[in-house]
């Protein structure tokens, strides 16, 4: 549920957190269009508990500490405050909208550390839940808390204003970017460009590479064709590659692989063979990933042998063989 609350929710979970005479010092500090706004999400939190407040709230785990919210609680709590303060009420809505979707919570964190903090309750208040919960939890509590106050004071906020903020963050991204490094993993790039080319190209360039460079040649080989590339493999290939791999072999291989993968090999075995393989992938214990990533690199050089031999067809683009 802490996933979809808006800015007003969190701000009556934290009035709720606070307890009543905290939240009433609050509200009668906000005009009634804020008021109104808190309200307004309070009466929709009809299935908020003890969790949800923790996990919206973190940053104010050591207030929360003894604090318990049933269904509905907040809306009751909060209105009778509203009428014990004579605090005015005004019927708002809001609008959702994001700000720099490519920003993730570390680099927003590091550039609102020192913004002002109305603009830290603008974008905090724009961007997907998730990020801003993620982004206020890494800010120092004083600006946590005076975001939190403003963002309950939001309502229309003009879209161009929106924009030159998303901008100026956007830059400031940037300039922080400068010098930083992406990491990639070359040999699985160039083999997956590979795999969209026709086997003759694929051939001719392993070829090529292979003078010039035989270990980086054969670790393109080797990531050219992965386990999951044999839902492509034609089904004489298949059959011929039940018959040199093991069967406890394939069953590892298999524990992990999606449906329809396994219904390739059950496909191309004897009714009972299928169904003895099938209770063999069942019945195996719990295992270290990695033991199955061994078998199915097992399964994927035998399978690379059959390609070779041409006793399998493996289709890639074009229903190329690529391997």
């Amino acid at each position: 549920m802490s996933e979809s609350l808006p800015g007003p929710a969190r701000c009556a979970l934290l009035l709720y957190a606070l307890g009543a005479e905290a939240a009433a010092a609050i509200l009668e500090r906000l005009d009634p269009e804020q008021v109104g706004r808190i309200l307004a999400a309070s009466r929709k939190l009809r299935d908020a508990d003890a969790e949800a407040v923790q996990r919206v709230l973190q940053e104010f785990q050591q207030v929360l500490q003894g604090n318990r919210m049933l269904p509905g609680e907040s809306a009751a709590f909060l209105e009778h405050l509203l009428h014990k303060t004579g605090a005015a009420v005004a019927d708002v809505s809001s609008d959702e909208m994001g700000l720099c979707p490519e920003a993730d919570a570390d680099a927003l964190a590091q550039v609102l550390q020192n913004e002002h903090p109305q603009t830290v309750a603008l974008v905090l208040a724009n961007v997907d839940v998730k990020r801003a919960g993620e982004v206020l939890q890494k800010l120092p509590m004083e600006k946590r808390s005076e975001a939190v106050l403003r963002m309950a004071g939001l309502s229309a906020v003009p879209v161009p204003m929106l924009r030159q903020i998303e901008s100026s963050l956007q830059a400031e991204l940037r300039r922080r970017n400068r010098g930083q490094v992406r990491r990639l993993d070359g040999v699985e790039t160039a083999a997956g460009l590979l795999k969209r080319l026709p086997k003759a190209q694929v051939n001719a360039m392993l070829e090529d590479l292979t003078k010039r460079n035989a270990e980086l040649a054969e670790r393109v080989k080797r990531n050219l064709f992965t386990f999951e590339d044999l839902a492509g493999m034609d089904d004489r290939g298949i059959r011929n590659l039940l018959k040199e791999v093991d069967g406890q072999v394939l069953a590892k291989a298999l524990k992990v692989a999606d449906e329809g993968l396994k219904q390739r090999f059950f496909k191309n075995m004897s009714e009972r063979a299928a169904t003895m393989l099938s209770e063999d992938i069942e019945s195996l214990p719990p295992m270290r990933l990695s033991e199955v990533e061994e078998a199915q690199k097992t399964v994927v050089e035998a399978a690379a042998a059959l390609v070779q031999e041409g006793k399998a067809l493996l289709l890639g683009a074009g229903d190329e063989q690529v391997v």
